[in-house]
């Protein structure tokens, strides 16, 4: 799918995050730490990733605007946005991926608090939007371990992306807690 605004973008983010948020929501107190196998990870322990993740992502952002605009790569007001996308991606970004040790959940953080950090960080990447609008984000490049270079807005796209992705696991996670009690009746 083609974005054509910083504006659409971030309708893409908040939107999957309203989504994340209202499934975490529906996890029964006490059933955040249930694991669907051993080697799997618990709602608590996803949601924990994904604030490591997207507070890792806002400092990239941050440090790739600061070059943008100490180097002078603003945008045009009158040049039109170029379509973004993460499509050619998209068979890489449906691998299984082991998280490593830098972003991977120490499963220590109560699942409150992964959320306060998720909102902290997605307030912190809102904070940027004025300057993001600025800019020219095809310009600001910075690899991915996946995917290598991706420019800024395809991170902001990343951030939906793994959002979605975390999202499905913590469907299945619910799914399988709710299991046992759907055969028994």
């Amino acid at each position: 799918m083609n974005y054509n605004s910083v504006g659409e973008i971030f309708e893409n983010i908040d939107g999957t995050r309203a989504r994340l948020e209202t499934s975490v929501r529906e996890v029964a107190e006490g059933r955040d730490r249930f694991r669907a196998a051993p080697d799997r990870w618990c709602v608590a322990e996803i949601v924990e990733h994904l604030s490591i993740v997207e507070a890792n992502v806002v400092r990239l952002c941050e440090k790739l605007l600061a070059k943008a605009e100490a180097e002078g790569h603003t945008r045009q007001e009158d040049a039109p946005f170029a379509p973004v996308s993460l499509d050619e991606f998209a068979d890489r970004a449906r691998q299984k991926f082991t998280a490593p040790e830098q972003i991977a959940p120490t499963g220590s953080r109560a699942l409150t608090d992964s959320l306060d950090a998720l909102r902290s960080s997605r307030e912190a990447l809102r904070a940027l939007r004025p300057r993001i609008e600025r800019v020219d984000g095809t310009a600001l490049r910075f690899p991915h371990p996946a995917f290598g270079p991706i420019n800024l807005y395809q991170w902001l796209l990343f951030v939906g992306g793994h959002e979605q992705r975390h999202l499905a696991q913590i469907e299945a996670v619910k799914q399988s807690m709710n299991a046992p009690a759907e055969a028994a009746n």
